[in-house]
């Protein structure tokens, strides 16, 4: 077996922890406002940035912190979590609450969040620049590299986990994982992150506060909860926890634009239809779809480009080169969503809403 499976299987699961992590904020803002925030890609950027800033200044005073006991990621996505948190929250305050109070249907919300996006990300760059580095002019000890937290366990630190499972097999080949510290604690931390959301959404008095804004405001403030509120608990909260996010998708990169997060919103969007809007499980299951058809796609085009593939075949036959790049691997899951949706509309643990019709 020349390909090794079980690696592709690894990566494709880090590619789904970090799909969960970065579609939690944008399935809870369409589960309580019900509009589709298009900003979520500039909350992605602004955590990746957050984290990065905050690991500057760190850097700069703590130079004795060998330990990484102050100067780790988590300390890091915590500050991103604030950040992005606030961000979300000013966009409330000073966009979507006016937009409310004036009756604005859900497609000018929609339309705001992408001019909120578009305005984020050229702040970003015209405060950090495309591809931030860090000065080292002004400060020598400035990385861009993070660090776990010093008072973990031994083993939870290592810089990479390999597990070998055949070597030059004759059957299997070789098989085995060579996994990131950064990529382990992605998958941990974004099934925590999902299973403590949903508790909060299904079995405490705030998340029974956020459905029962989510599906009248005014019979909430009736049974007299402060919808207003919950709103801006409710944008905190899924900004935050998507700048939480980001700060470990960006410590697993060697570099990070301010583009990253735009270019995650396609997948992102995809996870949240396909899972079922609204639903943090659909969320699992579909970012898990996703991402194996993603990465077994990225198998079979290598398989298709090597000699005498499926490339040379149709090269052979039809007098013109098909280019088969595993690049392209992304469009599977758009793929894979349009043949879910032709049969289960409303997505995988989706429901349908009632509609009141007018006769």
């Amino acid at each position: 077996m020349p390909v090794n499976l079980v690696s592709h299987a690894a990566l494709a699961l880090v590619y789904t922890g970090t799909l969960i992590m970065l579609t939690i904020g944008l399935n809870m803002i369409y589960s309580v406002l019900k509009f589709s925030n298009f900003a979520q890609a500039e909350y992605v950027t602004s955590g990746m940035f957050a984290s990065w800033w905050f690991l500057q200044i760190l850097s700069n005073l703590l130079t004795w912190d060998t330990a990484h006991y102050i100067n780790n990621l988590l300390l890091q996505a915590m500050f991103a979590f604030v950040i992005v948190g606030l961000i979300g929250l000013l966009g409330e305050v000073l966009v979507y609450d006016r937009l409310r109070r004036l009756r604005a249907s859900l497609r000018a919300f929609t339309v705001a969040s992408i001019g909120i996006g578009l305005i984020l990300r050229n702040l970003l760059s015209m405060v950090f620049g495309d591809f931030p580095r860090p000065n080292t002019k002004y400060c020598p000890t400035c990385t861009s590299n993070a660090s776990l937290p010093g008072w973990l366990p031994g083993f939870l630190r290592k810089e990479f986990y390999i597990l070998e499972l055949t070597t030059k097999s004759p059957t299997f080949g070789t098989q085995g994982i060579r996994i990131t510290g950064f990529e382990l604690f992605i998958i941990l931390m974004s099934f925590i992150m999902v299973i403590v959301i949903d508790y909060v959404f299904t079995h405490t008095k705030f998340g029974i506060a956020m459905r029962a804004t989510s599906d009248s405001m005014e019979l909430a403030q009736v049974s007299g909860i402060n919808t207003k509120r919950i709103v801006y608990y409710t944008w905190f909260l899924a900004a935050g926890l998507t700048g939480f996010g980001a700060a470990f998708v960006r410590a697993n990169q060697p570099r990070f634009s301010t583009y990253d997060g735009f270019y995650m919103l396609l997948p992102i969007f995809a996870v949240v239809i396909l899972g079922g809007v609204g639903s943090f499980r659909g969320g699992i299951i579909a970012a898990f779809i996703i991402a194996y058809a993603r990465q077994f796609t990225v198998i079979a085009f290598t398989a298709f480009q090597s000699p005498g593939g499926l490339e040379d075949s149709l090269e052979k036959l039809l007098g013109f080169t098909i280019t088969f790049s595993p690049a392209y691997a992304d469009g599977i899951g758009f793929v894979v969503l349009i043949l879910v949706l032709l049969f289960r509309p409303q997505g995988i643990l989706g429901t349908v809403e009632a509609t009141r019709a007018r006769v």
